[in-house]
């Protein structure tokens, strides 16, 4: 459904010719010599101190004793004597179809209970409308609110305001609620069992509790404000006097009422729970070993929590991402790490349709996975704004829970996209997406997992603000050996596991089909690096001029045909395994590509020295070869 989000309250102008009677009726004011309206304020109800008046055609409304313009208005609205507001917001939320409804008193009828959904409560039925009583802190009535069938409300004439309450649910005992207007208190009373106290308006808030605490001061009492700009300024106006909490639901512009209509007693009953924050920490007496396991995938990522994988552009970060993501959606292990599989929601924010040809290619490498539990978003998201994508993706969430079982992981790709706009150096944006990533935690009980980028200084990690890493429980740094084109990842942090895991890999080439115009069509998967060619990546690299020179001269003489497969014997390797060619060729051909050095032959013998000491070349009988998988010999050619 749409909600009109009420939170601005930028009122319109009211026209004296369609308004002025309604509020002079309505508010019963007399007329001075002055040409004023004169009466009792529907905000404070202070006598002859709120007035109206027409100036240039429009209605000019004061009150000298609260001179709380925009509370007078909204009470003047919610008796309809008000045009409604210019500005409304529509936010997107979710209704719950099928509700179930607690059974209510059939005997007694009113279109307002009926729209609410509730029952009498403390009312009584006078005539058409509902009367509710006002009592003093010790108990006196002082008047009465009366609401029309069709919602308008008005108080008793002249009736005092400031501190006084209307009580549903019963006697207080040593607990109540607290809330503005009279429907959202019965919500809150039916919905929970609990006493709640209607206390008239969101400006009275503090003054209500003033007097509460001082007639039940060993008594707790709990705010459930609005959420809007009158509601939480008046929560945090009674936390801040009074040091009492508060509770608000979770969209702008909802009380309590509309979540009761919205999403039913139960979903109600459940956001106005209040728990002792006694139970949020525990004692050496109550502390128990935690045995169960708390894994996603053992030795990576925990369970519920939430991670950073980065790395340098082009390094493979959304292919090592999606390999993962994979097999917790397929409940496998990946690389013989146990996962505790479920569904995993992937927020792909760059490449599009693309992620289409990379899922296909997984299905086509890993054909003997047949219950892929992953549900793939290719569009941009907004983790900056609460209200512009986060109601969407729970919802998502919720959907694939109720088809695929519970979201296990949720993997944000990448977090440039997903924070757009916005300056990731910033520590109020990057608290921003920190904190809506640990609401998506706390909606789904998921592990969620960001690709992010390193800076132009790999070794200080990934980019943007250090916030990000201090909130972070797993980061995982990718890295590329552009010689060997072997790539890694490596644990740097692990809050409650062993850091330093390792994982190698290459990247594999899987050809999904062919194009228009009959060009073939790629994308890529990982796979794990062999023991050769990690022992080939893990050698020290070969640098410098000359080492350099040495070994294209090398390549340039195997290329023309000068060589052969090694042969057996003492002093060599397995026959025909490395290519090998004379050490004096090799030399001649060095000395006369560097005859501009001031000694050539000393430059050769110091080059040969270094790529003979760090293991690159060999020599026996007077040849060599390299020993990397360069130098191997092309079976069957030669």
């Amino acid at each position: 459904m749409v909600h009109n989000n009420k939170t601005e309250s930028k009122f319109p102008t009211a026209n004296w010719s369609e308004y002025g009677e309604k509020i002079i009726q309505g508010l019963e004011l007399k007329r001075t010599s002055k040409g004023e309206y004169h009466g009792a304020c529907p905000n404070c109800a202070g006598k002859d101190r709120f007035w109206i008046k027409q100036h240039n055609g429009e209605v000019l409304v004061h009150c000298r004793k609260c001179n709380d313009f925009k509370e007078i208005k909204d009470r003047m609205r919610d008796m309809s004597l008000w045009p409604t507001e210019n500005h409304v917001s529509d936010i997107q939320v979710e209704r719950i179809d099928n509700i179930q409804w607690p059974e209510r008193d059939t005997s007694i009828t009113h279109p307002y209970l009926d729209k609410k959904k509730l029952n009498l409560n403390n009312a009584i039925i006078d005539g058409d409308n509902l009367c509710i009583p006002i009592i003093d802190p010790k108990g006196k009535r002082v008047g009465h609110q009366l609401i029309t069938p069709e919602g308008r409300k008005k108080f008793s004439y002249q009736m005092p305001v400031t501190g006084n309450f209307s009580v549903i649910g019963g006697q207080i005992v040593d607990f109540a609620y607290v809330a503005e207007g009279w429907a959202t208190a019965a919500t809150v009373f039916e919905a929970t069992g609990k006493p709640c106290v209607f206390a008239l308006n969101a400006g009275n808030i503090p003054a209500v509790v003033d007097n509460l605490l001082q007639a039940k001061p060993d008594c707790t009492f709990v705010v459930a404000g609005d959420n809007d700009e009158a509601g939480r300024k008046a929560c945090e106006r009674a936390q801040e006097d009074h040091a009492i909490e508060y509770i608000i639901p979770d969209i702008e512009g909802w009380d309590y009422s509309d979540m009761w209509l919205e999403r039913g007693p139960e979903a109600t009953a459940q956001a106005l729970k209040i728990e002792s924050v006694i139970n949020q920490v525990f004692f050496p007496y109550d502390a128990k070993p935690q045995l169960s396991r708390n894994y996603l995938m053992k030795g990576w990522f925990g369970e519920g929590q939430m991670s950073v994988i980065y790395g340098p552009s082009n390094v493979g970060k959304s292919f090592f991402v999606l390999d993962i993501a994979w097999h917790i959606s397929a409940n496998e292990a990946w690389n013989n790490n146990k996962v505790s599989g479920g569904s995993v929601l992937y927020l792909a924010t760059e490449g599009g349709m693309a992620f289409h040809n990379r899922v296909v290619a997984m299905r086509q490498h890993y054909s003997f996975h047949k219950d892929v539990k992953l549900a793939v978003r290719p569009s941009p998201v907004n983790m900056l704004d609460a209200d512009v994508d986060m109601n969407v993706l729970g919802k998502i969430c919720r959907e694939v829970t109720r088809i695929h079982g519970p979201v296990k992981m949720i993997v944000i790709d990448t977090l440039s996209r997903a924070m757009s706009g916005a300056n990731e150096n910033s520590p109020e944006d990057m608290t921003k997406f920190i904190g809506n990533c640990d609401k998506l935690r706390e909606l789904t009980g998921a592990h969620v997992a960001t690709v992010h980028h390193s800076g132009k200084d790999k070794a200080a990690g990934a980019r943007g603000h250090s916030s990000l890493r201090a909130a972070t429980d797993t980061e995982i740094e990718l890295d590329y050996n552009e010689e060997t084109g072997l790539r890694s990842a490596k644990a740097t942090k692990q809050r409650d596991m062993e850091t330093g895991a390792v994982f190698n890999f290459k990247l594999k080439v899987i050809e999904l089909g062919h194009d228009d115009d009959g060009d073939a069509v790629t994308t890529c998967v990982i796979e794990k690096a062999s023991p050769d060619e990690i022992a080939e990546a893990s050698r020290p690299q070969i640098k410098g001029k000359n080492q350099t020179l040495l070994r294209s001269v090398f390549k340039q003489l195997r290329s023309e045909g000068l060589g052969n497969p090694n042969p057996a014997g003492v002093g060599w390797p397995e026959p025909r395994v490395f290519h090998i060619i004379s050490e004096e060729t090799v030399k001649d051909h060095f000395i006369g590509k560097c005859s501009s050095a001031s000694n050539p032959k000393t430059s050769y013998k110091q080059a040969l020295t270094s790529l003979m000491g760090s293991g690159h070349i060999a020599m026996n009988d007077g040849f060599m070869w390299f020993t990397d998988n360069s130098g191997k010999a092309k079976q069957g050619i030669e």
